[in-house]
């Protein structure tokens, strides 16, 4: 049942039962009322589906967990071998009656006390393990009983008090949504079961890194979105429940794939000049697209002052308020690189010294312990950070995949590139086009299926998704500043987008000196900074 008719059949129902309560003494008016409520419950969740057999949880000893494992959280799944989660609970939060067959009974714990939570308030935390945008297999009990390495893993969260969650899913084979379908499909079967589940249902924190960074934005960002429903609706998702998410940590998410090429060009084309003529005004051209929108998005700093890209002397656009905020951003994280190295003032100014090598770009003030570099292309050229984002117009990408008919068959996708190559008379502007155009099984084109998985879609109200979707609270961004992958400016447009966004509570974000496409984090352990972020967000 979609959301707009549960809603029209809630509202006729309460108007029936309001029409004929009129005049009637007040127990009446009462019972009636109770009547509705009862008929809203009834109508609110819709699904043929079981909830986990409290009798088949399992106990892991070196964890000292119980779990359950292979359960199907969508009626009609389109792949039955990924769309199954697995649930992970502290021993402490369940009464446990041994079933004397490997299995136990269980039931919630009152006045469990694990790192100051209970079977009722436990956060619950979700990995999405998507690298790559790339399928990810379920936890089974036979992966479980095989690999051992998962258990002191899962016991990082739980041991805190966390309950985990472990959600399969389709991938790039299959192309976008159906990655974020099945696990928005995994959070409703979830809300769901709240009730025989432990932990809350209502704090859903969900992680990722690279893809899987990405589709936890994308979930982020797009909670509730009607876009999804008829999505949701094909694989049998539990109706009139909640997808939306409490948190977010995105490890270098690889995200806005409408942008990204023309992000790319902008930032690093000057640091491949060495292409054929038409490659390089190709580049120029997107260079100046990603001006356009950035001069279009309504972009602000933390003092509410537009951000906007300028012509300039040299490279394309390399000038104005966006320019000086992405150029604080490198001078920024360097400057935390030496607090965080400890460095001495001389050991500081040797370190610089060493990035000065081949050509002095970096100035470093001693007393205020910051750093000054001369501009963004003498950053990229220094990093030789060069990474071709456009591998050939004949050559479709992964992420060509992600959008392409399912199947494994490619589909290119970036309109920005399809105007500039059609205005050029370009060869591959029809094949551009033509893939463009094309339609998936709920008759979505390439362009919709590339905005459902843009969060700044959903984000910025420039953009026709705004408004439409439940942002989550919290936020924390982690990228390495010379991840070859995708421009900086992707993680700094998210945060941008995300501390606009007056339904977002709190964005940490930090870009890390000397760390690539990884679990980039200034200090410490990617893991324990995550719990410690969420215990901090439950507070």
């Amino acid at each position: 049942m979609s959301k707009k008719f549960t809603a029209l059949f809630m509202i006729l129902c309460c108007i029936c039962l309001s029409i004929s309560g009129c005049g009637k003494p007040a127990e009446e008016s009462a019972a009636a009322e109770e009547t509705t409520a009862a008929a809203e419950d009834a109508v609110t969740v819709v699904t043929n589906l079981d909830k986990p057999d409290q009798k088949q949880w399992h106990y892991d000893e070196d964890g000292d967990f119980y779990y359950i494992a292979g359960i199907p959280y969508c009626e009609t799944p389109a792949d039955e071998n990924y769309e199954q989660l697995a649930i992970f609970v502290p021993a402490a939060y369940l009464d446990a009656q041994d079933n004397k067959d490997g299995t136990f009974t269980c039931t919630l714990k009152e006045g469990a006390d694990l790192n100051g939570y209970d079977a009722q308030q436990a956060p619950i935390v979700m990995p999405i393990q998507t690298e790559g945008y790339a399928a990810s297999e379920p936890l089974t009990e036979q992966v479980l009983s095989e690999w051992k390495g998962l258990s002191p893993q899962i016991a990082q969260f739980t041991s805190q008090g966390f309950v985990y969650i472990y959600a399969g899913c389709r991938g790039i084979i299959e192309g976008a949504p159906s990655g974020v379908t099945d696990l928005k499909a995994a959070i409703r079967y979830v809300r769901y079961c709240d009730d025989v589940i432990p932990g809350d249902a209502q704090s859903i924190f969900v992680y990722g890194i690279s893809g899987g960074g990405a589709q936890a934005a994308i979930l982020g960002a797009s909670g509730d979105s009607e876009l999804y429903t008829p999505y949701l609706e094909s694989i049998g998702a539990v109706q009139g429940v909640s997808d939306a998410v409490t948190g977010v940590m995105s490890w270098c998410p690889i995200t806005d794939l409408d942008t990204a090429d023309a992000e790319y060009e902008w930032m690093m084309g000057c640091s491949r000049r060495e292409r054929p003529e038409e490659w390089l005004a190709i580049s120029d051209k997107l260079a100046q697209a990603f001006a356009e929108y950035i001069n279009s998005a309504g972009f602000t700093d933390e003092k509410g002052n537009v951000l906007n890209l300028a012509t300039s002397k040299e490279g394309v656009y390399q000038a104005g308020s966006y320019y000086d905020y992405i150029k604080r951003v490198i001078e920024g994280s360097l400057s935390n690189y030496l607090i965080d190295q400890q460095f001495t003032p001389e050991k500081a100014q040797e370190y610089i010294d060493t990035l000065n090598k081949d050509n002095s770009w970096v100035t470093y003030d001693q007393s205020t312990q910051t750093v000054t570099i001369s501009s963004v292309a003498d950053f990229v050229k220094a990093k030789k950070n060069g990474y071709p984002y456009l591998v050939g117009f004949d050559q479709p990408a992964g992420n060509n995949t992600l959008f392409g008919q399912g199947h494994g068959e490619g589909s290119h996708y970036d309109r920005i590139l399809a105007n500039i190559l059609t205005d050029m008379n370009n060869e591959y502007a029809a094949d551009y086009n033509a893939d463009l155009a094309k339609t998936d099984a709920v008759g979505n084109n390439v362009e919709q299926r590339v905005e459902m998985y843009t969060p700044l879609y959903f984000l910025m109200e420039s953009r026709e998704g705004f408004g439409t979707a439940d942002a989550a609270k919290f936020w924390r961004i982690r990228s390495g500043i010379e991840q070859p992958t995708t421009s900086l400016t992707t993680e700094v447009n998210l945060a941008l987008a995300l501390q606009q966004n007056d339904s977002v509570e709190s964005v940490d974000f930090e870009t890390v000196w000397g760390q690539s496409h990884d679990y980039a984090e200034r200090t410490g352990d990617s893991v324990e900074n995550f719990i410690q972020w969420v215990n901090e967000c439950m507070k």
